[in-house]
């Protein structure tokens, strides 16, 4: 046996020896003799057998221990028998164990997830050549992946569920785009479509006869500017309005509301301006601005659906919602309520729209179904609501505070909720409000175990000081001291194994 082996027994004794011995210093006996203590408490350890093994090797090696190769049994804190043997030249033992459902599912869980690690990799660069140790790191790595996979959910379920539930989207309604009014940071919105115009005021417009300086430019920022871009009823509709009946693209619809007309000091009307090319042309707004503006174009205008729902039932406005998008028929009916408009030819939609639209506020804000329901084809379908999308619409519902939208913060929220629920409910127990009824000592067995390794001596004393002080019965409490090597700590004059005998009393 080696030198480090031989100092391991005699601290292992020396550990048992120790920890049944301080009993009888803190009850005032006189401490056992070595031979004593070991014949009462180390029935299967023959002290003389070891120091006979030391005298042995001291005098085939000139005094340093030495011990025949023997096998050793270790017992269990029960004495219920061997559970493993050493033999000469084995540092460890494989224990054969009968394995439980429990165990052949994770054995399969771990096998699942590790199943990419040969194992013969495993023999060869980590050195694992018992398959029991394999198993134990494919065990911790399993559980590693285990961990990552539950941080990855936990990442998806707060950050990328949102994201699909709610994609981000680019709007801005009324009110945002009506802050954005300075010359280094100018919106403005036309047909339900948002436009950062800052950089195109700074750009020539007009004609030599009609310059459009940058101040009249700002003119329009942060404002809705379907005013200042009319188009006319037959371009917008062609499938609807027959060149007969506006031979000369002169049908506009009236404007509801005048103020909107006075905002602005220009009215981009084709045939207003002759000098200019691009206004005489009849396809002015497809052609020229569609194509201009969507260079600069920043998302979707959206309105709250309440407001929208407002205007309809409580000003009873001609504002309705269709498959989440809305629609301003206001000059639609304008127009045709207008005494000089008599002729059949300005009621171009479809007579079921018409009434959908004018139920003087009793119908429902979203008439999705009622658009539906609407007795017609495909062609004629689609006709008119190419119609009222080049005309009426204004934008999108804003849907960013709808349950779908929120409901990972829902969710997060609950979460937070529970976790407070709980430290509240452990708090709450933790409290004491009144006298309470000191425990009755367990009558069971108790081992107090205690490794050291390089402590002091005042480190020691107080830790044994406290494992006695306890309330169980002495007769059954055992202090069970290990030291973890003959070794002397930094500071101390003796070895560590030395120092807990001498605290309890025992000579060796």
């Amino acid at each position: 046996m080696g030198d480090h082996e031989w100092t391991g027994s005699l601290s292992y004794a020396g550990d048992i020896l120790a920890s049944r011995s301080y009993n009888d210093v803190r009850s005032g006996r006189a401490p056992m003799s070595a031979a004593a203590l070991s014949a009462r408490t180390l029935p299967n350890f023959d002290l003389g057998n070891l120091g006979q093994a030391s005298s042995d090797k001291g005098s085939q090696q000139g005094g340093s221990p030495q011990r025949t190769p023997s096998e050793r049994t270790a017992y269990n804190g029960a004495n219920t028998g061997a559970i493993s043997t050493e033999k000469p030249g084995m540092h460890e033992t494989i224990e054969d164990v009968e394995i439980t459902g429990t165990r052949k599912l994770w054995t399969f869980i771990t096998w699942l997830l590790t199943w990419w690690i040969p194992s013969p990799f495993l023999n060869w660069c980590g050195r694992m050549k018992r398959p029991d140790v394999r198993m134990a790191w494919r065990e911790k790595v399993a559980i590693c992946i285990i961990i990552l996979f539950i941080w990855c959910v936990l990442l998806f379920v707060i950050i990328g569920l949102g994201l699909i539930l709610c994609p981000k989207e680019y709007v801005w309604t009324m009110e945002d785009i009506a802050g954005h009014n300075s010359p280094d940071d100018a919106y403005v919105a036309l047909r339900g479509r948002v436009y950062d115009i800052s950089e195109y005021v700074n750009q020539k417009h007009g004609t030599s006869s009609y310059q459009a300086s940058k101040d009249l430019m700002m003119m329009y920022a942060g404002q809705d500017v379907n005013v200042s871009f009319p188009i006319s009823v037959r371009v917008a509709c062609p499938s609807l309005v027959s060149p007969k009946a506006d031979p000369k693209y002169s049908m506009y619809l009236t404007v509801a509301d005048i103020n909107a007309m006075q905002t602005f000091p220009f009215t981009h009307k084709v045939g207003t301006l002759s000098s200019s090319k691009e206004l005489s042309d009849q396809s002015f707004y497809a052609r020229y601005v569609l194509p201009t503006m969507n260079l600069f174009k920043k998302g979707d205008v959206v309105w709250d659906y309440d407001w929208v729902k407002s205007m309809h039932k409580d000003q009873g406005k001609y504002w309705r919602v269709i498959n989440q998008e809305v629609f301003n028929m206001e000059d639609y009916f304008a127009t045709i309520d207008s005494p000089i408009n008599t002729d059949d030819k300005w009621r171009f939609l479809n007579n079921h729209i018409e009434n959908i639209f004018d139920d003087k506020g009793a119908g429902s804000t979203d008439i999705t179904d009622e658009w539906e329901r609407i007795p017609w084809g495909p062609r004629e379908r689609q006709a008119n609501y190419n119609c009222m999308k080049n005309l009426f619409y204004v934008g999108k519902v804003d849907d960013r505070q709808s349950v779908r939208c929120l409901f990972t913060n829902y969710m997060l929220l609950a979460f937070a909720c529970v976790l407070m629920a709980i430290v509240l409910v452990k708090f709450l127990t933790a409290l004491q409000f009144g006298n309470k009824r000191r425990p009755v000592p367990p009558s069971k067995f108790v081992v107090c175990q205690v490794p050291c390794y390089t402590e002091d001596e005042a480190s020691l004393v107080k830790t044994i000081e406290s494992l006695a002080g306890l309330d169980y019965n002495d007769k059954k409490k055992l202090i069970f001291m290990i030291c973890d090597g003959n070794i002397v700590g930094s500071g101390n004059d003796r070895s560590t194994p030395r120092i807990v005998l001498d605290i309890l009393g025992v000579d060796p």
